[in-house]
């Protein structure tokens, strides 16, 4: 068997950037991005206010949306969303901006309550931090709740390249007790911009000079960074109390809708709803800047959808899964489920997050270098000859469908696959023995089979909305 991408040339970079600091006494914590916890992060008896160090160093780097898509991005200590900021209501949370970009930049505390100089708006509030300087943000964290940061200096590209994290200020006297909690930051990605285009060193893309305002174009949409299978799940046992934090940093507003559960909306902004004042929601429409807290109940054990039902938006990239522990899918793609998600892994658990609630000491990851700049380009498919100079044979690649179900073909045929829908597709095996990178539109991989049998074709965006086909091999 012989497959190969005719379209594209993508560079990865295991990018390991700085790690994360948080001092406490004598304590030094490396805390995970968008982590899924088990309550309580803190002990039941809060201790006295402390001090929260953190490093934050802007830098660019390589980032996988999800396998197969690489682009170019701006972000904090090596990922897109930034790491997460947890500290108690009454803590002061010191954070020390390093930066690293070939711009100036700054941070801004979306929802903190804090000192005019330390709100991060360029030129109203504080001057930019230029390339290779250092600015130290001190505040009393004064309001609880799901609160977030993110650039404040030529914000409409550098939020859309990546600087933007979560950030969590525990109240003192928690209302509520959660089994697991699940950070989910929502935005959107424009393959049109890239570091060049947001530094003015390259024209603003075809699609991108069409739209006015300084609209930008959006091709993926995106949670904690990432697309489709990437996206880390909802997982849940039986009976457990799950909360979900919910953050628009993007520039559209996002539809929410979990299958099989409805929610409780307990707090918006990170503020906290009245008990008994609560809504009872399956779909909650969340637009820019905005947080909602969801509270899930895990009664209805299964496999779940939880996406954007703004269908576009999930069928490229805003979909994961709420998955009970043992559950699998009733439906086909109950075979196609370990292909789909082959790639998947959970983030690490918060080391604020044990069974004394003390906190521990982890080591902090190495620095690294950049990796080249590496940009993704668009090749439209070219006329295949197929193995042995015979002629291919094409499938189309539909949104959400192939063009054909049943493929039959001879021994040593290349099968031909050309995206001609709106869609990004990665075609597989559900056996895993082949794989393509993303296809765009326009796109094309070819994969010669040389074993006589069936195979089961599947695209690994959208497998679970019953995008699968069938070769036969004689």
């Amino acid at each position: 068997m012989s497959h190969h991408l005719l379209s594209r040339s993508n560079a990865r970079a295991n990018v390991a950037n700085g790690g994360l600091c948080l001092a406490l006494a004598t304590a030094l914590v490396a805390v995970a991005p968008s982590p899924v916890v088990r309550a309580p992060i803190f002990p039941a008896e809060a201790p006295a206010p402390a001090v929260r160090e953190y490093t934050l160093t802007a830098h660019e780097f390589d980032w996988e949306i999800m396998p197969g898509v690489t682009v170019r991005a701006w972000g904090y200590n090596g990922s897109t969303p930034g790491p997460e900021i947890r500290a108690r209501e009454g803590d002061t949370i010191r954070v020390t901006l390093v930066n690293r970009l070939p711009t100036g930049t700054t941070i801004h505390w979306h929802g903190m309550d804090v000192p005019p100089e330390m709100d991060g708006p360029a030129g109203l509030n504080q001057a930019e931090v230029e390339p290779g300087q250092e600015f130290v943000y001190e505040f009393v964290a004064a309001n609880p709740g799901s609160r977030w940061y993110h650039a404040h200096a030529d914000p409409a590209n550098q939020i859309a390249l990546g600087l933007y994290g979560p950030m969590v200020i525990e109240p003192r006297e928690p209302e509520r007790a959660y089994d697991r909690e699940q950070t989910y930051i929502l935005t959107e990605w424009d393959m049109e911009l890239t570091p060049d285009v947001a530094l003015g060193r390259a024209p603003r893309g075809p699609r991108d000079r069409l739209l006015r305002g300084g609209e930008l174009g959006t091709d993926l949409f995106l949670i904690n960074g990432k697309a489709h299978e990437s996206i880390p799940r909802i997982e849940t046992a039986a009976a457990e109390r799950v909360l979900i934090r919910l953050m628009n940093a993007g520039n559209l507003p996002h539809a929410v809708h979990s299958h099989g559960h409805s929610f409780k909306i307990v707090a918006t902004d990170g503020n906290p709803v009245p008990k008994g004042m609560e809504l009872l929601k399956d779909t909650v429409l969340i637009g820019p800047g905005e947080r909602y807290d969801l509270e899930l109940t895990a009664d209805n054990p299964g496999v779940w959808m939880f996406h954007c039902h703004m269908e576009n938006h999930a069928a490229n990239g805003m979909m994961t899964l709420i998955e009970y522990e043992g559950a699998t899918p009733t439906g086909p793609a109950a075979t196609d489920f370990e292909a789909m998600h082959g790639n998947h892994q959970q983030p690490p658990a918060n080391p604020l997050a044990n069974p004394t609630g003390a906190l521990q000491s982890v080591p902090t990851p190495p620095a690294a270098q950049d990796a080249p700049s590496q940009v993704l380009t668009q090749t439209p498919a070219a006329a295949g000859s197929g193995a042995a100079g015979n002629e291919a044979v094409e499938v189309a690649l539909l949104d959400d469908r192939f063009g054909e179900k049943l493929i039959e073909v001879k021994a040593g045929t290349t099968l031909r696959f050309v995206n001609e829908g709106g869609h990004l597709h990665s075609v597989a095996a559900a056996d895993g023995s082949f794989a393509s990178d993303g296809l765009h539109s326009g796109d094309a991989y070819e994969v010669t089979l040389d074993t006589p049998g069936e195979y089961r074709i599947i695209c690994k965006q959208h497998a679970l909305r019953g995008m699968a086909a069938r070769v036969l091999v004689r």
